[in-house]
């Protein structure tokens, strides 16, 4: 590694592990909990290290839901402006593809918009207002009424030529949403992962372990809602899989998607690294099942990202894996601020946190169970 390139990645981890330490405690979920307002939820957050910035001048006590969410999605995002200024070359555009991942978010909420007449237009004007956007002319995508609209706002894109035949096939009325997902998906992880292939030996490591692994949940999760809820043969479900493979080869997802029953899938799924995201599921309501898989995905990719900063490695893949922290613990918050605003149960919600505050027990997943039931 060059003295330049020595500057650089000892630059970026220093100010990853800086941010790190702002994210939040476990003392800070559990006062969260103690809430009885969204805007008791704001101020607390004005007055820490992490969010304080973003609340402190905007009367937080007064907030609503709707505007705290607001803040809090976007936070990733602004978090990984100011790496820019230290980057360059492939580790820059690295880092510049992974915020690409919100703008094909943006694509897909668009589409959404025109496909079932039903969204916020205005909130997502006020995004790309507030954060230029770079995979599409976010100008003009806000302003699509039409799949064609859509695809004149992606012209000088990379991402057009993939988007151009299943959006010409929806104007056509034979195509599906889910299909546009699927192309934007495996666009992203592909550009994404060959990028991060140039980055020297440990770099790469530590990006394909959080996204590798990003990508293979991706994969088993499709899997099975192709098989458990739309009855997709399996060649059909394999269809629905990212090109992109990690630790789960084709063989291996191809034996899922052709097992003989949705048990028999979940059996298989249980043998690989990880079988521990679908213990319990098939046993009881379908709604309690997708709710704990969903958590149990993020935390193993939480525990991906976490073990990042163990390794006292330095890289583009340390400010990664803290972006990937920062984007669970917002996730984390909006459950916060819904069980708050429904006044759920407190002693059962902070066991479904994705950062791990609470160690799982049997008589922990028993308490989920009842609540979860309840819901």
């Amino acid at each position: 590694m060059s003295f330049l390139a020595a500057g650089e990645t000892a630059a970026v981890t220093t100010k990853a592990r800086i941010f790190r330490s702002r994210l939040l405690g476990r003392e800070d979920y559990l006062r969260f909990l103690e809430c009885g307002t969204v805007g008791e939820i704001a101020s607390l957050l004005a007055r820490t290290e992490g969010y304080g910035d973003y609340f402190r001048d905007r009367s937080p006590e007064s907030m609503h839901r709707g505007k705290v969410e607001w803040i809090i999605t976007f936070l990733p995002l602004l978090e990984a402006l100011p790496f820019h200024h230290y980057l360059r070359g492939t580790r820059e555009a690295l880092l510049r593809f992974w915020e690409e991942r919100f703008d094909a978010d943006m694509i897909k909420k668009v589409l959404r918009i025109i496909a079932t007449g039903r969204g916020n237009r205005e909130l997502l004007k006020r995004r790309a207002e507030f954060i230029p956007m770079t995979l599409v002319d976010g100008e003009r995508l806000v302003a699509a009424a039409t799949y064609r609209d859509v695809l004149a706002a992606l012209d000088g894109s990379p991402v057009r030529r993939s988007l151009e035949e299943p959006l010409r096939r929806l104007e056509r009325g034979d195509g599906n949403l889910f299909r546009i997902k699927i192309v934007l998906d495996n666009f992203f992880f592909t550009r994404f992962l060959e990028t991060a292939a140039r980055l020297p030996a440990a770099e790469r490591r530590g990006v394909f372990r959080i996204f590798g692994t990003r990508a293979d949940l991706i994969n088993m999760y499709w899997i099975y809602r192709a098989r458990r809820f739309f009855s997709m043969s399996p060649e059909e479900a394999m269809g629905v899989t990212l090109s992109v493979r990690h630790k789960l080869n084709f063989e291996t997802l191809s034996s899922f998607a052709f097992a003989p029953d949705v048990p028999a899938m979940i059996g298989l799924f249980k043998a690989t690294p990880y079988g521990a995201a679908f213990a319990g599921l098939g046993g009881g309501r379908v709604a309690v099942d997708e709710m704990r898989l969903e958590h149990n995905l993020y935390r193993i990719l939480w525990r991906a990202a976490a073990k990042c900063f163990a390794t006292g490695e330095m890289g583009v893949h340390m400010v990664l894996a803290y972006l990937t922290l920062k984007e669970l613990e917002v996730k984390d918050l909006f459950s916060i601020i819904e069980d708050v605003r429904y006044q759920y149960d407190k002693g059962t919600i902070r066991r479904f946190f994705i950062n791990p505050v609470e160690k799982a027990s049997q008589e922990t997943e028993r308490s989920e169970a009842e609540w979860l039931s309840s819901r």
